[in-house]
């Protein structure tokens, strides 16, 4: 018998099943769906462990204190961030790029909401230097990706807080969309884009309708 023949009549392979998730990665799996919901403030170790389905003692076993916790989820989901914000720059303009990114940005916050509206409202007042540092380390990223889409190789000082407040424009009006619905998405891409408008020709030089590779 050939060794054809074998293989053809041996019994199929087992596959090897998926391993479960431990104890550690459903906490942090249950933090991240409760944190993205309400915030840090309003979520309790109970609540986390009740949802992660696991003892209350593993929570504190693993990451040692809710604080820690929340920065591991706030490292995580600001990475994941990143990647998707920082693959959106598409279009052949810088308008059309930055317009892409805001889209992008508006949608990820959306999905974590309360958490977005918690770390607005508190100001990093509740938060820890290490997860207020996360975010703004996100946030220098975007920054940074936008100053290629404008063709601003080397931005200065003052460019560079010019973009930082016009990100903080945006940042109060997506608040203003989450919290009570007063300005609407298509209101808050307007208007936040108009500004860059202004930023573009009187600060930055340059021109949002150029053409880009970028």
């Amino acid at each position: 018998m050939s060794d054809t023949a074998v293989r053809e009549g041996s019994p199929p392979k087992k596959s090897t099943p998926a391993k479960p998730p431990s104890g550690k990665q459903r906490i942090l799996e249950a933090a991240e769906r409760v944190f993205a919901n309400k915030g840090f403030l309003d979520v309790s170790a109970a609540e986390i462990v009740r949802e992660a389905g696991v003892a209350h003692g593993l929570l504190f076993h693993h990451f040692g204190s809710m604080e820690e916790l929340y920065a591991e989820v706030s490292r995580v989901a600001a990475q994941q961030r990143d990647e998707m914000q920082l693959a959106s720059f598409r279009g052949k303009t810088a308008r059309e790029q930055i317009a892409s990114f805001l889209r992008a940005h508006m949608s990820a916050v959306q999905q974590r909401q309360g958490d977005a509206i918690f770390r607005a409202r508190s100001h990093n007042l509740a938060i820890s230097a290490k997860i207020a540092d996360i975010w703004e380390a996100s946030r220098h990223a975007a920054i940074a990706r936008i100053f290629v889409a404008l063709g601003v190789a080397e931005p200065d000082a003052r460019e560079r807080a010019c973009l930082r407040a016009w990100i903080g424009f945006h940042d109060q009006l997506v608040l203003a969309w989450l919290a009570d619905r007063s300005v609407s998405k298509t209101e808050v891409l307007d208007w936040t884009l108009r500004q860059l408008e202004h930023l573009a020709s009187d600060v930055l030089s340059v021109d949002l309708d150029r053409k880009t590779r970028a």
